[in-house]
């Protein structure tokens, strides 16, 4: 919801109680009421228990800030005050005030500015504001700054959120008495209110690029400090100013600040990382994370993370998650995607689903660029990633992790990233995945991981506890008597893009390890992505199955086996009509029933499955069709005949019979 530039002043006067003889006319045309709210009798009958003392201030270097000589206050504000206001353009007349004051209905006693640069920052401040929950003294209101390139459309998610947005020319004009970014860029020093800074990933990790390549020292990997972003003066230190609040999560950082700008560091504040410990109260949810993915105990989540940018995985082997999905076996293994909410937004949503179009039907599961990576992390087997922060989680949170991109001239020395650089194993692109992921899983110690793990936070579980003192402390008002409610990751946020997989090879191994003659083993790999030469499926003997709404023409040209959708129609002519159509398809098959499937050969032959219990899995009954079609004397009698198959580690047992192929 957006919010015009009316008086609210005038509103916070008239529930008050101030007279218009306390008012004086300011800039712009809005009415400001007198600046020391400290001879306002009004606002102390508010306030019996919350003295309201000067207000802290940002240490000042070089010149004092500069305050309009009259900005309106939203302390007080209510959410039926914003409500009432519909947005006008520029060139609309302005209303001179609200004329409703009934509309007042809870009396707040501060306000809160929560700067939203993008969807990342949106994704860590939902981490962070639960410090105010069900505290009717404080009024969030939001604002976007628009100085990112890349914006993600942060103020449609904003609106839909329910949130209270107003315009960021209101956001540097107006007071309030307290503002909270986790990104440092643009003109923060301007807003009218104590301010709080903190970082919008694991710790503070990139170096800023100028303009191309940073400056290093020739023959080593020496740094200035400053050029970490959010560590350096250009960051923190802005007409004079500091920020009231500089939160860190670890006192390594601290150090850090202390060589770049020193005389921040009083108004350093340790607090951990919110994130780490959301994800660490989140654990007991992996079994429902795992669930919406698709997974069970049996199956290998394989996650691949991407930061943004040239240097990140998708940048430099954008062909990766194909590979993988071409070379993973579909019945014992799920690849997901986590992709930067940069790289979503700076190339389009639309953009990267048609990218990962074949990945889509093969199988992927692509993470919505706002809620899941959490979730997908924690239900995550391995994950393969880069210097991204997601990557970092992962290390962090005991994740058997693998680096397929690093470069190291975007990290910066000894923080949480370098040493992830340092201590996890590379996955190589272009030589066979399986083996490296099996190995990284079986060889994996959780103990080579633990510096990296106490680098991500100094005070692990007490971050919000720590949030909530400070920003209490800046708003100059007690703590609530409760903690600070820490919530769970909801398993209902992770609703991945993804679609049924319509094409796959299959290999059906009989007699495997000597088990017996009716005994198989099937595995399937999805068609519609390639592997490379001498990769993927390791066999010649494998039959493409597709379903018969399959988009891929060329796939659905050369199927050996085409599966039929079930309709009103008669069974046996859905199976004949579909023969006919594709002159190069040798089999044809349709579940009828419950466990109960028919096969029809080119010859005529007609054969129906009936399985005990149900199929499950991409193309169920792809696996009894891919039994009959390789060996097409399995039925060759009336009798029926038992198999049982096996798919990962699941047994499907069913029987074939030769049946008549006249009409149901």
């Amino acid at each position: 919801m957006t919010v015009s530039a009316i008086d609210f002043a005038h509103l916070d006067r008239q529930s008050r109680g101030i007279t218009s003889a306390e008012q004086t006319v300011g800039d712009h045309g809005h009415i400001a009421h007198d600046r020391d709210r400290r001879s306002q009798p009004q606002l102390q009958s508010h306030l019996p228990n919350e003295p309201r003392t000067s207000r802290p201030r940002r240490i000042t270097i070089a010149r004092p800030r500069r305050r309009c000589a009259a900005r309106p206050r939203y302390c007080g504000a209510t959410i039926g005050q914003w409500e009432s206001q519909v947005y006008r353009t520029p060139e609309q007349v302005e209303p001179s005030g609200s004329g409703h004051p009934h509309w007042i209905t809870v009396q707040t006693t501060r306000t809160v500015l929560i700067v939203v640069h993008t969807m990342t920052a949106w994704n860590r401040l939902a981490d962070i504001l639960p410090v105010f929950d069900s505290d009717r003294r404080i009024q969030l209101l939001f604002t976007f700054p628009d100085v990112s390139h890349v914006t993600g459309d942060v103020e449609r998610h904003l609106d839909e959120s329910g949130a209270i947005r107003i315009a960021w020319s209101r956001a540097i004009s107006d007071e309030f008495d307290l503002a909270i970014s986790v990104h440092h860029s643009g003109d923060l020093h301007k807003i009218s209110a104590p301010l709080a800074v903190l970082s919008h990933g694991i710790g503070y990790t990139k170096i800023a690029q100028e303009t191309g390549n940073r400056k290093q020292e020739t023959g080593n990997r020496k740094q200035e400090t400053g050029n970490v972003y959010g560590l350096g003066r250009r960051w923190l230190v802005r007409d004079g100013s500091i920020p009231e609040a500089i939160v860190l999560s670890h006192e390594d950082d601290r150090e850090r600040l202390a060589l770049t700008v020193p005389e921040a560091l009083p108004n350093v504040v340790v607090a951990g990382d919110p994130c780490f410990d959301r994800m660490r109260a989140s654990r007991h949810l992996i079994h429902a994370y795992r669930t919406a993915l698709g997974a069970t105990a049996d199956t290998t989540v394989v996650t691949v993370s991407s930061t943004w940018g040239p240097g990140s995985v998708l940048g430099r082997h954008p062909d990766l998650i194909n590979d993988l999905l071409a070379e993973l076996p579909l019945d014992d293994h799920i690849v997901a995607a986590i992709v930067h909410p940069n790289a979503w937004f700076a190339h389009g949503p639309l953009q990267l689903r048609t990218w990962f179009a074949d990945a889509l039907r093969a199988g992927l599961r692509l993470i919505p660029p706002v809620t899941g990576w959490q979730h997908t992390v924690l239900a995550s087997d391995i994950v393969i990633g880069d210097h991204g922060s997601v990557t970092g989680y992962a290390a962090a949170q005991g994740i058997p992790t693998a680096l397929a991109a690093f470069p190291r001239d975007e990290v910066a020395d000894g923080c949480t990233i370098d040493l992830l650089g340092n201590l996890a194993p590379t996955l190589h692109p272009l030589r066979p995945l399986p083996e490296q992921i099996a190995r990284t899983i079986t060889e994996y110690d959780p103990g080579t991981m633990g510096d990296l793990r106490a680098s991500a936070t100094s005070h692990p579980g007490a971050c919000l506890d720590t949030l909530r003192a400070t920003f209490y402390r800046l708003l100059q008002l007690p703590e609530p008597d409760r903690i600070a409610p820490e919530f769970p990751y909801p398993a209902s946020d992770l609703v991945p893009y993804q679609e049924h997989v319509g094409a796959c090879w299959i290999s059906c191994e009989w007699n495997p390890d000597g088990l017996g003659g009716n005994i198989a083993r099937i595995r399937r790999w999805p068609a519609d992505v390639t592997a490379r030469r001498r990769r993927g499926h390791r066999t010649t003997d494998a039959t493409l199955v597709v379903h018969e709404d399959h988009p891929r023409r060329d796939l659905s040209a050369n199927a050996d086996v085409v599966v039929v959708s079930k309709t009103d129609a008669d069974s046996d002519e859905l199976l004949c009509r579909t023969l006919e159509q594709r002159p190069g398809c040798s089999m044809a098959v349709i579940e009828v029933g419950p466990g109960r499937v028919r096969l029809r050969y080119r010859n005529g032959t007609t054969l129906e499955a009936f399985s005990q219990g149900s199929l499950t899995g991409p193309l169920p009954v792809a696996y009894i069709a891919a039994v009959a079609h390789i060996d097409p004397d399995t039925a060759a009698g009336e009798e029926p005949e038992a198999y049982t198959l096996m798919v990962g580690e699941h047994r499907i047992t069913f029987s074939l019979t030769n049946i008549d192929s006249s009409p149901e």
